[in-house]
């Protein structure tokens, strides 16, 4: 389970690297885009979304890494897979749902209209199940002390 995110974090990683780089390096006349109305000329695409997707590629392409060797160095016990797994699951489907909704916010033409109310609720939530998972698993790796008496 935990490898769909691992390859979701990625794949969508290299697409905002692409993308980025594109927007940041195409030359003029050059148009990103999926073809007909979704289809942009670089030259009318602000630079800083080139670097927001250059950099924020980087960042999910390294995270994919990160869990890759992480699992591979420390392989977990079976009583924490599945809560490792269910994180595992909402940072993919996080990952996966924002950059749709942040693509069909741009595509529509208006700018980031909502995109961002889903995107940062969500994150807030997703840091409580991050937070929570370390803590109860820094918690169960702490050998247990013999109680006096």
């Amino acid at each position: 389970m935990t490898r769909f995110t691992e390859w979701a974090l990625g794949v969508v990683g290299v697409v905002a690297l692409i993308l980025g780089a594109v927007i940041l390096f195409g030359g003029d006349g050059q148009s990103v885009g999926l073809g007909g109305d979704l289809t942009w000329q670089v030259d009318d695409v602000a630079a800083s979304w080139g670097y927001v997707l250059l950099f924020g590629g980087c960042a999910l392409v390294v995270a994919a890494g990160a869990l890759i060797f992480r699992d591979r160095r420390n392989p977990q016990p079976k009583e924490q897979q599945g809560e490792y797994a269910n994180l595992m699951w909402h940072i993919g489907a996080y990952v996966v749902v924002n950059a749709l909704l942040w693509f069909q916010d741009i595509a529509a033409g208006g700018g980031l209209e909502y995109a961002y109310w889903v995107t940062i609720p969500w994150g807030v939530g997703l840091a409580a199940h991050i937070t929570a998972y370390v803590v109860e698993s820094h918690d169960t790796q702490r050998p247990q002390q013999p109680q006096p008496g």
